[in-house]
């Protein structure tokens, strides 16, 4: 099955797990399979700073008006999301189970 076919059966009801299988299809794919954690950690913190920067624009802060910048927070979003379940791949960490133990980890704290 294509890349695409795999991306038209994700749907708004996909799981995570579904949705981390295709990042690693996407990655295979695309060839993009032997870059190295460093490197993809790299390129996760630049599409966060993008991400900031959009923020920042879309909330009027101190940017350089003579620039464009991309103001697309969905596109910034997705590619951070994408780095992240990336990331989690590479490590062979479940997203989902590691949100689900974490947060029951967070529950059981005293917040201020």
């Amino acid at each position: 099955m294509e890349l695409k076919e795999k991306l038209e059966l994700l749907n708004e009801k996909s799981s995570v797990a579904e949705i981390q299988k295709y990042i690693k299809d996407m990655k295979k794919a695309r060839r993009f399979d032997g870059v190295t954690i460093e490197r993809e950690m790299m390129l996760f913190l630049e599409e966060l700073g993008e991400l900031a920067k959009v923020n920042r624009k879309n909330t009027n802060g101190h940017l350089d008006i003579a620039k464009e910048y991309n103001d697309n927070v969905e596109e910034e979003s997705a590619d951070c999301f994408i780095y992240l379940l990336s990331i989690a791949n590479m490590n062979n960490v479940d997203i989902f189970k590691a949100f689900k133990d974490k947060e029951t980890k967070n529950c059981d704290r005293v917040w201020k």
